[in-house]
């Protein structure tokens, strides 16, 4: 390292971590990368942390971090040179590491990938950024690589349509690459409420969402309305086969059985106008479940934005909760990942039904992972999420979120992350992040890369904004 290189000084008491002093403006970043020159010869070491002094009238910058390849024998060390890293080298380091899934560049050096370790999504993983931070087309990103670089099945709960189009390749794409993902995403399956050419219908049947879901949907308390309640238990456990085949078919039985509770129920049915909810299968259709289960797809996008009431995007959710959850023995490895989270699994449920998705949802955050049921949920705010869910999350990919109460939460809760490079997370433009958890042992602060999909969904235009003639 020539002495032209050298922007401060460093040391170590334990040959693991690192103090520095630096002269303010010397280059050196927090959530950066130095190169220490220790007695062992030269480290590569991380900025984690960062504030400046003043001395005799001039200003430094000092603060601690962590040596990325610390060697065996942890030497204490005094009074060492440091540089910045340059992108060749740290480019050569970090592609030592286990990481496979190229998401884009580090953000302080765009030359260098920014890379997470597929084995890392076997936890749950939580990603946070506002409205405008880039966190849908983010997210896109990354399912594009799972989808390219690993054999983990995917099931994503999209209620805007934003990644119904996971399964081609945008115009534009590198052929190599394109034929790579084609290959790989040759069995992507999309369903959605309102089929169309290369989407098939996304419905459930009334048995899938087990009997609590059902009586939550019809407003039936087990007390206030034990009759109704006990009767419908009863109908929807002794009916022949394996259940009601379509919510046709339970209120035909019912409107024909001579029980008068049974005819209450089928009124209750109708009333609410729970028989026209567009999610229920008809009798020869095929339900999500069975796609799931028959076809083993290596990505379903189920795609509820064309539902009309709420209420069908939380049955749907709850349909799939429950059939994960009922076949969980089974062990078949999967990532559910749930776009705008919030949405079907609030902090503050405002019904029976919304109350019984979240208590899916904390079942499974608290016990799916030894079934093989990871978790991605994505969501503008974490209060926004219930802390027992949230706090099961060992990955945090974070965007920008500008409410300092919300970044201090995060930090609260996310105690592996250094809480420095949480509070950045205020600063961040559009498409940058921080990557921390078990995908990124080592957290990185990157910049979302290109998609290679075409991006679903699509924003309200804004021609108002263009003066011209009327």
């Amino acid at each position: 390292m020539g002495g032209s290189n050298v922007v401060g000084s460093a040391w170590s008491i334990d040959g693991t971590t690192f103090s520095y002093r630096s002269p303010l403006g010397g280059g050196v970043q927090l959530g950066g990368y130095v190169v220490v020159e220790s007695p062992q010869g030269p480290l590569l070491g991380q900025v984690l942390s960062q504030r400046s002094l003043q001395e005799a009238g001039r200003r430094f910058v000092t603060g601690d971090g962590r040596l990325l390849d610390a060697p065996p024998g942890r030497l204490a060390f005094d009074q060492v040179d440091i540089a910045v890293a340059p992108d060749q080298l740290l480019a050569e380091r970090l592609a030592r590491r286990a990481a496979t899934l190229e998401l884009g560049t580090l953000r302080d050096a765009p030359e260098v990938a920014a890379r997470l370790e597929a084995k890392g999504f076997n936890r749950h993983t939580f990603l946070c950024g506002q409205s405008g931070s880039g966190k849908t087309y983010s997210l896109g990103r990354l399912l594009e690589e799972l989808v390219l670089r690993t054999r983990l099945p995917l099931l994503v709960l999209d209620p805007n349509g934003d990644h119904v189009h996971l399964g081609r390749t945008r115009a534009g794409v590198d052929q190599a690459v394109a034929a790579a993902y084609a290959e790989a995403a040759g069995e992507v399956t999309v369903l959605g409420a309102e089929p169309r050419d290369g989407v098939a219908p996304l419905r459930i049947r009334l048995r899938e969402l087990g009997t609590t879901a059902v009586a939550a949907l019809l407003q039936l308390d087990p007390i206030t309305d034990r009759a109704e309640y006990n009767t419908l238990i009863h109908a929807l456990r002794s009916a022949p086969d394996q259940g009601f085949a379509s919510v046709e078919a339970a209120t035909e039985a019912f409107s024909v059985s001579g029980d008068e509770v049974l005819d209450r129920i089928r009124m209750r049915v109708e009333n609410l106008g729970v028989d026209r909810m567009a999610a229920w299968a008809k009798r020869s259709a095929r339900s999500f479940a069975e796609v799931w289960a028959q076809d083993e797809p290596r990505a379903l996008i189920a795609d509820t934005s064309g539902f009309e009431e709420r209420r069908e995007r939380i049955a749907v959710t709850v349909a799939v909760l429950e059939h994960l959850w009922a076949h969980r023995k089974h062990r078949r490895p999967l990532l559910l990942v749930v776009d705008e989270a919030h949405d079907v699994c609030p902090a503050e449920p405002a019904d029976p039904l919304e109350r019984l998705a979240v208590d899916r949802f904390t079942r499974i955050a608290g016990e799916g992972r030894k079934y093989g049921i990871h978790l991605l949920l994505a969501s503008q705010r974490p209060d926004k999420l219930p802390e027992n869910v949230l706090s099961q999350c060992d990955n945090l990919l974070l965007m920008r979120v500008n409410s300092a109460g919300d970044r201090a939460g995060l930090a609260s809760m996310f105690g592996f992350v250094p809480p420095e490079l949480v509070e950045l997370a205020g600063t961040f433009g559009l498409g940058e992040s921080l990557l921390a958890g078990k995908v990124s042992p080592d957290p990185q602060l990157a910049r979302t890369g290109a998609r290679l999909t075409p991006e679903g969904g699509a924003d309200v235009p804004t021609d108002w904004a263009i003066v011209g003639e009327r």
